[in-house]
């Protein structure tokens, strides 16, 4: 058995592989430069030390009570497994590499949208970075945070710890999911209202998809500023309806319009990423978004 994870690994150290997938309990896929192609297969015995040595090293649980994991590795990588039944023709696992460095903001797009970005932290303002997934919003933010000042105070949150950062100063804090009991969890709703009793002069939320949404736009609405987040969406406009519609999924006693107005009133500014082949993530487009809903296109790199 190999180190690591077990037969898995020997991907995982390949520098040219971006992701390792097993489907179906059994065959091994990867993704590189030539795209995702089929490298051979586990064993049963293989697919279960390899998932027993998942779960362990990212310290959460995998089991018929709890068989999904979505996890952090020791390398940085994240790491999504599931098991049957609810696989039901074998154990998934996913698992997506992060650059080992991190990339400057000129990986993203010219000169001008970089300056662009560089204005964005320096006027404090707050930046929503949305896409697809795997399109670069963890890379980005984590590039972005090279920008910030040293004697800031970063506090960050996230259901997975992924940001890579470049400051003295950062507070990380990562949700837990329930023991064997169902008791114990700390969710992320949670941990972005103690956030803000850590005297944060950023906060950045590494992802934006539950009921968290509410004090996010709340605390943002109410003072805080130069703060950062990530959210999956299809545009860069797409961003403020995606948002609007996670407030009103978990706070149904708000009307549309009232959660318009706080997301208007919370973000300054939306920063759209795409990827453009296994190796290169860019900014295709920079939006500011007034209190009164106003968008103006401050960039655009569409492809």
């Amino acid at each position: 058995m190999k180190h690591g994870i077990g037969p898995l690994q020997i991907h995982l150290d390949n520098p040219d592989v971006n992701e390792v997938m097993v489907v179906d309990g059994k065959e091994i896929f990867i993704e590189d430069a030539i795209g995702i192609r089929h490298c051979g297969q586990l064993t049963t015995d293989e697919v279960t030390i390899t998932l027993e040595r998942i779960a362990r090293a990212s310290g959460r649980r995998l089991d018929l009570l709890s068989p999904i994991l979505d996890a952090r590795l020791t390398d940085g990588s994240r790491a999504c497994a599931v098991i049957p039944p609810v696989a039901a023709a074998g154990a998934i696992i996913s698992i997506r590499k992060f650059p080992r460095r991190i990339l400057p903001l000129a990986a993203f797009g010219p000169e001008e949208c970089a300056q662009i970005i560089d204005e964005l932290v320096s006027s404090h303002t707050n930046v929503v970075v949305s896409g697809a997934t795997s399109s670069g919003k963890t890379s980005l933010l984590s590039s972005v945070s090279q920008r910030f000042k040293h004697g800031e105070r970063i506090v960050c949150v996230e259901d997975t710890s992924e940001l890579r950062f470049a400051h003295p100063h950062v507070v990380r804090l990562q949700t837990r999911p329930s023991n064997a009991e169902g008791l114990g969890e700390i969710t992320l709703q949670s941990l972005v209202r103690t956030s803000l009793r850590l005297r944060p002069d950023r906060l950045l939320v590494g992802e934006v998809r539950g009921a968290e949404v509410v004090d996010m736009l709340l605390a943002l609405s109410s003072g805080h500023r130069g703060c950062w987040s990530t959210v999956h969406a299809t545009s860069a406009t797409d961003t403020v309806e995606r948002l609007a519609a996670m407030v009103l999924r978990d706070s149904p006693q708000w009307s549309h319009d009232q959660a318009l107005r706080t997301i208007h009133r919370a973000i300054g500014a939306i920063i759209y990423v795409q990827r453009v082949s296994s190796r290169r993530r860019v900014v295709s487009e920079i939006v500011l978004v007034s209190d009164a809903g106003i968008v103006t296109q401050l960039y655009n790199g569409a492809l």
